[in-house]
């Protein structure tokens, strides 16, 4: 769900950025007819969420939602994680944020999307969402529909308590954040040693096997 951050990780590369959105809509073995580049990015974004999931810094910080939010606690931070880095642009990103979110929906427009993602995109592109994501009460909207989606509405009223403890949520932010992009950076390192690899061997490398992440 953290689109934006995913997009901000994968920013050095228009495929991986694709891949930073439509890496949520893909499931399973990532089909061989896909672009190769468009692969790679969907790697990448599996990768991300993969280490995301086990990190200690991100999984200690689920029990700021409170009881009531517990359990949907790792969906809700990545909208929290969107919105803080979002909202502290300046100290994270580069440039404009509506500059950044512009090359993101161009780049994504670069490839097929697939049926279950046109809806979202176009209404996020229209909207320039991921530029509001630094109103929190426009992820507040969003963390809603989400409590909907999975018939957890009355919990919606527990969302205000995340708005009073932004700080310290950001508190967390600046301990995942530098550790995730730092895991980026070694996962590419490593790629791109294998895809030179495969590019020097006869009929592009067909002996190795992709890397699972």
């Amino acid at each position: 769900m953290n689109f934006l951050m995913h997009s901000w990780l994968a920013r050095d590369d228009e495929a991986e950025v694709a891949g930073a959105f439509l890496g949520d809509f893909v499931k399973g073995p990532i089909p061989t007819t896909m672009d190769p580049e468009l692969q790679r990015g969907i790697r990448l974004h599996r990768h991300v969420d993969s280490v995301s999931n086990r990190m200690p810094q991100m999984r200690s910080t689920y029990w700021r939602f409170g009881p009531d939010l517990r359990r949907v606690a790792p969906v809700l931070l990545d909208l929290v994680a969107d919105h803080l880095l979002a909202a502290h642009w300046n100290e994270y990103g580069e440039g404009e944020l509506s500059m950044f979110t512009d090359y993101c929906y161009r780049s994504i427009a670069k490839y097929d999307i697939p049926s279950t993602a046109v809806g979202l995109f176009s209404h996020t592109v229209s909207r320039d969402l991921w530029s509001k994501y630094a109103d929190f009460d426009v992820m507040l909207g969003i963390m809603g529909r989400i409590l909907k989606r999975l018939n957890k509405e009355e919990l919606s009223e527990s969302l205000l308590s995340i708005g009073e403890n932004l700080d310290l949520f950001h508190n967390d932010f600046r301990s995942y954040f530098p550790v995730l992009e730092d895991h980026v950076e070694r996962w590419r390192i490593v790629n791109t040693k294998c895809k030179a690899r495969q590019a020097s061997l006869p009929h592009g490398g067909d002996q190795l096997r992709p890397m699972k992440n």
